[in-house]
């Protein structure tokens, strides 16, 4: 659980950082203080993309899923080479990963939504909205614009499922050939 917590403020931290929003927002400040680890982390890991991804991040997510999947690995008694810790912890970050994107790309749907209907905006929405939009931004590029029905979102979802489930079947092949 507290593996968890760590990884979901890692992961807003990178998401903060490649929707590029501003440091110096309240919640911002907030997130940026309790993950402060990943500054420790960025003097080892360089940032990419012109400080867009923050690898350090990506780093600590992959560190603590390993230590996630150890830890209950050894609870339940269970004993996995390295090569098979690597590969699961690897296939269930970028899982994680995914699905919290899914869940991003959702929440700024209907907060358009409720922006829309409610005409008031509170600063957690739009830094919600904000951290959507990078992910929504290459699809709109070859979908049509209907107006009021934004049909991207609808493909990033549908993409980003699409992605999981590649990702879920391709990695649990893989790792039934492992064991």
């Amino acid at each position: 659980m507290v593996v968890n917590l760590a990884m979901l403020i890692i992961f807003i931290r990178f998401m903060f950082q490649f929707a590029q929003i501003d440091p110096k927002h309240p919640y911002s400040k907030a997130t940026y203080g309790i993950s402060a680890v990943v500054t420790v982390f960025q003097r080892i890991f360089p940032d990419l993309a012109g400080g867009r991804i923050s690898l350090s991040a990506i780093v600590l997510l992959l560190l603590l899923t390993y230590i996630k999947i150890a830890g209950l690995a050894g609870i339940h008694g269970e004993h996995l080479t390295p090569l098979v810790l690597f590969f699961r912890g690897t296939l269930q970050a970028i899982l994680m990963l995914v699905t919290a994107l899914k869940y991003t790309v959702f929440a700024g749907v209907i907060l358009s939504w409720v922006i829309l209907l409610s005409n008031k905006i509170h600063p957690a929405m739009e830094i919600i909205m904000e951290m959507a939009e990078p992910i929504i931004a290459p699809f709109r590029r070859f979908t049509p614009n209907l107006g009021m029905i934004d049909l991207s979102t609808l493909v990033a979802l549908l993409a980003l499922g699409l992605i999981e489930t590649i990702i879920e079947v391709v990695g649990a092949n893989i790792l039934q050939q492992l064991m």
